[in-house]
């Protein structure tokens, strides 16, 4: 019978794992045993819905060219490629450190080669890459318009967080052009949202084909919506089953399925 490890036990599990550590207005997260990135201080930090939207896309992004739109440290493809992936990555970043500790990421973790990082803007993406290249795009986009959230917020953590610099108007405009006819963007978003994105996606031509919600529990609300969507496809959405996170309303323990994901995720996979 399987030992199942309550949250608390994964919470400790980990903060030992994901020790964070100030290092020159850095700080570094060890994600599992082969991955280890640096994230500027005072912003945006690697969680569940990045580690979520790389086991959506996992399964697709095997080979092939890969675009990661907004990628912050890098910790999408970085994630992707720990896990296995050998498709060849390239980050954009608007944020001039985010896209330096993203390089940085890159070279310190081994996969320099897999991974290059371009500091730009979504609104500017034909300047960085050329038209119907690229196989796959995928994106983890800020969740709230500019407008919303505290004003206290580091412009670091606000321009992750809100439409600062663009939304997934902007997003979803980029990966169509970069996509080739085919081709396939992968999306994490919020619910209270959602129509902006599937309106945005087919506005410029990428056709939602399958989405899945995610829910702390199966009392909760969804939390999150992971997306899939395909350049120049005919209409038809497929409701992948639901993820829950935790298997009790207390959060105490995780789901078998969660478990399996951060099994897929915990290195050792080169």
């Amino acid at each position: 019978m399987r030992k199942y490890i309550s949250a608390n036990a994964r919470r400790t599990t980990l903060s030992q794992r994901e020790r964070r550590c100030a290092v020159d207005r850095h700080t570094v997260t060890k994600i599992n045993s082969d991955l280890t990135i640096k994230e500027p201080s005072g912003g945006i930090r690697f969680g569940t819905d990045a580690l979520l939207l790389a086991d959506f896309a996992l399964p697709r992004v095997k080979k092939g060219f890969c675009i990661d739109i907004g990628t912050g440290s890098g910790v999408l493809p970085l994630l992707l490629l720990s896990a296995g992936s050998r498709a060849r990555f390239s980050g954009l970043e608007i944020q001039p450190e985010y896209a330096a500790a993203a390089g940085e990421n890159a070279a310190a973790n081994g996969f320099a080669q897999s991974f290059s990082v371009v500091c730009g803007s979504a609104d500017d993406i034909s300047r960085y890459y050329p038209a119907g290249k690229a196989d796959f795009v995928i994106t983890n986009p800020p969740y709230m318009r500019a407008d919303c959230g505290r004003d206290n917020e580091s412009q670091r953590l606000s321009a992750a967080r809100r439409e600062v610099f663009g939304g997934v108007g902007s997003f979803c405009r980029a990966a169509a052009r970069c996509l080739k006819s085919g081709g396939v963007l992968f999306c994490v978003y919020r619910p209270d949202r959602i129509t902006n994105l599937l309106y945005e996606m087919r506005a410029n031509g990428i056709e939602p084909k399958r989405m899945r919600a995610v829910f702390a529990s199966a009392e909760a609300k969804p939390s999150l919506l992971l997306v899939e969507g395909k350049k120049d496809a005919a209409e038809g959405l497929v409701f992948a089953n639901s993820l829950y996170i935790y298997k009790d309303s207390g959060h105490r323990e995780y789901s078998d399925e969660m478990e399996a994901i951060y099994s897929r995720f915990s290195g050792g996979k080169r």
